[in-house]
């Protein structure tokens, strides 16, 4: 019902019975001026100070503890996608162009015993197939030629031929505060074989190609086993106590996409969730793709650590004997495309007389910023409504001139926090440095994509 009251009240961004606070004043100083110029409506339970506190708390007491253990299951809030061109980036970086496949064959040949000689002559390409029996398994193919030597070592015959392995790939937990992506080159398995030789084809001589696939496989083998290929790291948010692991790997052939889904420890509010799909825009290596139910979770998680102050003195100073509160209601993202969330909140004022909350809205703009990534911008603060005091403030059309208070210490601190949220990239690859660049975002009413394109950089000679 908020939600749906806070969306009509925004078309055009703020209704036309509310009020701006000019350049971020503060509601907490339209409360304390109403207590000093008067206007108490009588004996009205709203006006309580001792009511009022006792409304907060139990609003505060209402904000979640973190989940212990950590959900494994639905509903994720955060998932990140990679394009089968981002798949292959990844693979490359770690395996790199050179496949272990260059090698010699001991075969008997009609003409006798014989030794295959047999090298790759692509690079190798991985792709998103749909195979049997695997459902997180990549393609990985590339061709090769060959040339059959006798006892001489002379040539006997050549030909050329094509493979296609399927390698499992899987999640797999590393401590307490990651997740590894791993590519299961132990398990790999020949998928599909062609070979053109001595003027046969591959039907025509099956122990031929069974000998060359068995050793194929172990070859690849001895070279990588299971081979990390990506560490996710959780978010550095807070006191550090705030999780976020990938759970699931899902793949989507159908779009040539594979995506992690991530889960936390933070309890998303009713109906929260993503609708994980493989899709994602032309030409994009990879996508974070966040549920904003999940970022009021961490307003309100930093609250409780005081990272985002709860409590106030008259000044806007974070003072636990303060006697102004900040409780947030809830954040959604604008509709029909629009670049901005909007944040709903409560300041309330519970001591020293005339007391009551004021509820309030304020827009934060999404913007992309060249080598900041996603930048948010607080707007002005619009009151909506209130009890007590509140509800008066809400109808004054004077308001108090600008000054450092309640709302633009709780405003600095939910744009500062989310921002760094957002841009989550505790991504990491052994041996390699990875480079993100922030193309553009997407802000929808229920959740809030990054586009990112990303490469890998080997540390030089000279790296220490």
């Amino acid at each position: 019902m908020l939600r749906a009251w806070l969306g009509r009240a925004r078309s055009p961004r703020i209704g036309p019975g509310t009020r701006r606070l000019a350049g971020g004043a503060a509601l907490g100083a339209v409360l304390g001026m109403l207590a000093a110029t008067g206007g108490c409506r009588g004996e009205d339970i709203y006006f309580d100070c001792e009511y009022q506190e006792s409304e907060f708390r139990a609003e505060v007491a209402r904000t979640s503890e973190l989940l212990v253990p950590i959900p494994q299951g639905e509903p994720y809030p955060v998932a990140i996608k990679f394009s089968e061109a981002g798949v292959n980036t990844l693979l490359e970086g770690v395996v790199g162009q050179d496949v272990p496949f260059t090698g010699e064959l001991p075969f008997v040949w009609y003409t006798g015993p014989g030794t295959l000689k047999f090298e790759a002559t692509s690079a190798p390409v991985i792709e998103l197939e749909s195979l049997e029996g695997c459902p997180t398994c990549v393609q990985y193919s590339f061709d090769f030629s060959c040339v059959m030597y006798g006892l001489d070592d002379e040539p006997q015959g050549a030909g050329v031929g094509s493979v296609k392995f399927r390698i499992p790939m899987e999640l797999e937990p590393k401590g307490e505060t990651s997740t590894v992506l791993v590519a299961d080159y132990s398990r790999l398995r020949v998928q599909e074989l062609y070979l053109n030789a001595f003027g046969l084809e591959t039907e025509e001589h099956p122990a031929l190609v069974e000998a060359l696939g068995l050793f194929m496989e172990e070859k690849i083998r001895e070279s990588y086993g299971a081979t990390e290929l990506l560490t996710l790291d959780s978010w550095e948010i807070g006191e550090g106590d705030v999780r976020l692991l990938a759970r699931k790997l899902l793949v989507f052939p159908e779009q040539d996409t594979m995506v992690l889904a991530m889960q936390s420890n933070l309890a998303l509010p009713p109906g929260g969730g993503l609708e994980i799909d493989g899709e994602m825009p032309m030409g994009v290596p990879m996508v974070v793709d966040f549920d904003i139910a999940l970022f009021e979770s961490m307003v309100d998680r930093l609250m409780d650590e005081g990272e985002i102050p709860r409590i106030y003195d008259e000044d806007g100073v974070p003072d636990e004997d303060g006697n102004y509160g900040v409780t947030l209601e809830h954040i959604v993202g604008a509709p029909g495309g629009q670049e901005f969330m909007t944040t709903q909140f409560k300041v309330w004022r519970f001591a020293d007389g005339y007391c009551g909350y004021a509820l309030a809205t304020m827009d934060l703009d999404v913007d992309l910023v060249e080598g900041e990534g996603v930048v948010l911008t607080a707007g002005e603060v619009a009151v909506l409504g209130g009890q007590g005091a509140g509800a008066v403030a809400a109808q004054e059309s004077q308001l108090v001139e600008d000054n450092q208070d309640v709302v633009s210490t709780f405003r600095d601190g939910v744009a500062g926090n989310l921002g760094t949220t957002i841009n989550y990239d505790a991504l990491a690859i052994e041996g390699s440095s990875i480079v993100f660049t922030t193309l553009a975002k997407d802000v929808e009413v229920d959740h809030l994509e990054t586009w990112i394109d990303f490469f890998l950089v080997e540390p030089s000679d000279s790296d220490p």
